[in-house]
């Protein structure tokens, strides 16, 4: 299992009290940041180092550093901007209305040195026309309807201009990164597609479809931002732990997939968030397998049921086991090192728990000056971290399986009163239009999303199950059979004959045809 060296070119004084997690995924993985708000980030990251003539290239492993843009004018426009009703609801002339919302938003705008936005009368006929433009924005905005602070929501991101970083604007304009909602999933994302075998591909299509041919509605956010507003210091301290890996290419290969669709850029981005999601989840499950050294990593899916089956059951108990996993891989993670010759000489030297305690700094960064006082014995020590790592495992990165499983539509507890796999009709919509060029036979694709993503649905991908004798190979037909029905009922899967039923993919039937 590989993990590079920790990054030691950034003053990252806020960074983790001990380097644990972010061996084994990266720094970092967050909960909070869902796939959405992850996907918004790497394109903030992409068009970054897009302008700075790195695009998808790492110079050296580690070492990405990017100044993203703010475009404050544009984010107070559209989400600090509740005057604009008030002025509209009066009724005024269109002089009136410009010059009763210029004064208002004079006085409340965050964030900016310059709360002049008169440069709007030229771009806008009217004030109408200017309003409905804002509320097109509002109305398309990603997860619009959150109480999340303004400055941290976004507009969808049509292209260039559209694009920001998450920050936090005080009472007296100071701007912070804080890292809430943009907490480095994102950057993992872009080091993972650059670490790809597909990088090159990848790249020519990224910047042709997103940042030199914008959706048409681009031209209204840079309408409403006018010139671009960039962060004052560079972003930098981003670590992904491997050089490489199988799942930053299935992942590339996914997105190439989406791209290569013959539909506009901005309809496939719904498609590249969802995938991205599963493939991290089971990054998150893959790396935590590698720790363990366990099995492969398996998702029962339940395509639902009226009534309570033996695959359901299954699921629950094969998510339940998925949602653990990453945990163990932490303890496991801390109590090997005491398995090591090193830690053997430690503690048969003279002064055994300072020796401990430097291979624990050394290799974790832990401890730091004061947890090792008071310590009997190096095994306290071990137990001691072992206990803080789960600790700070639980509160975020430990959530991740279960946050985003539910994002992407792949568990429910429909039905049930235990999570289980349960894919969403919108799920197997994406996973049709990513993994089905034209058309696939039914049994092909079930065999495709078992290979690829360890999806099990049909009984022969669960032959395990049935040979432990966990369930019949009846249980798993089934559960074929009505994921057939639910595609048949997408319009995604067409039935030629008794025997012969195909999966389409319906953004290629055109071409099929």
């Amino acid at each position: 299992m590989e993990i590079l060296a920790r990054p030691t070119s950034f003053d990252d004084r806020t960074g983790p009290d001990f380097w644990i997690d972010e061996a084994i995924w990266g720094h970092r993985l967050y909960d909070e940041q869902t796939p959405w708000l992850s996907f918004l980030e790497f394109m903030t990251v992409l068009l970054a180092e897009h302008r700075a003539g790195r695009t998808l290239r790492e110079e050296a492993l580690n070492s990405l550093s990017y100044r993203p843009q703010l475009q404050l004018r544009l984010r107070n426009l559209v989400f600090n901007n509740p005057h604009i009703m008030t002025v509209m609801a009066e009724d005024r002339t269109d002089e009136a209305a410009w010059t009763i919302w210029l004064a208002k938003m004079a006085d409340t705008a965050g964030g900016l040195e310059e709360r002049d936005f008169s440069y709007l009368r030229e771009r806008f006929e009217s004030f109408k026309d200017f309003a409905a433009v804002i509320e097109f924005l509002q109305g398309s905005a990603i997860e619009g309807s959150s109480n999340k602070r303004w400055s941290s929501k976004f507009v969808f991101p049509f292209g260039p201009n559209a694009l920001y970083e998450d920050v936090n604007v005080n009472p007296r304009g100071g701007v912070t990164n804080d890292r809430r909602f943009f907490a480095r999933t994102g950057e993992l994302l872009y080091l993972m597609l650059c670490r790809s075998r597909e990088a090159d591909t990848l790249r020519g299509l990224l910047v042709s479809r997103f940042l030199e041919n914008p959706a048409p509605y681009d031209r209204m956010a840079a309408a409403l931002q006018g010139e671009a507003q960039f962060s004052k210091g560079e972003r930098g301290g981003a670590y992904l732990p491997c050089s490489a890996h199988p799942l930053f290419d299935r992942l590339a290969e996914d997105w190439l997939a989406v791209l290569q669709l013959p539909i506009p850029a901005y309809d496939a981005i719904p498609h590249l968030v969802t995938m991205t999601g599963l493939n991290l989840i089971l990054y998150q499950l893959e790396r935590a397998r590698e720790v363990l050294a366990s099995e492969p990593v398996r998702l029962v899916c339940e395509i639902v049921s009226p009534r309570k089956s033996v695959v359901r059951d299954l699921s629950a108990d094969s998510y339940q086991r998925n949602n653990g996993l990453p945990q163990q891989a932490v303890e496991r993670f801390v109590r090997r090192v005491g398995e090591t010759e090193e830690w053997a000489a430690a503690c048969a030297s003279d002064a055994p728990v300072l020796h401990a305690a430097d291979i624990l700094k050394k290799a974790f960064g832990w401890p730091d000056g004061e947890d090792d006082e008071q310590v009997p014995d190096p095994q306290v020590l071990i137990d001691r971290l072992a206990d803080k790592a789960i600790s700070r495992h639980k509160q975020h990165i430990g959530k991740i399986h279960m946050t985003w499983a539910r994002a992407i539509g792949l568990s429910s507890r429909r039905s049930s009163r235990r999570v289980r796999y349960a894919p969403t009709d919108r799920l197997l919509k994406t996973l049709v239009a990513c993994c089905v060029g034209k058309r696939l036979e039914f049994r092909d694709f079930l065999t495709l999303l078992h290979e690829r993503y360890g999806i099990v649905i049909g009984d022969g991908q669960a032959r395990n199950y049935i040979d432990s004798g966990d369930a019949d190979q009846e249980d798993f037909s089934d559960n074929a059979r009505r994921l057939e029905e639910r595609l048949a009922s997408l319009g995604l899967l067409k039935r030629l004959s008794d025997s012969c039923a195909y999966v389409e993919n319906p953004f290629q039937r055109a071409q099929a045809a």
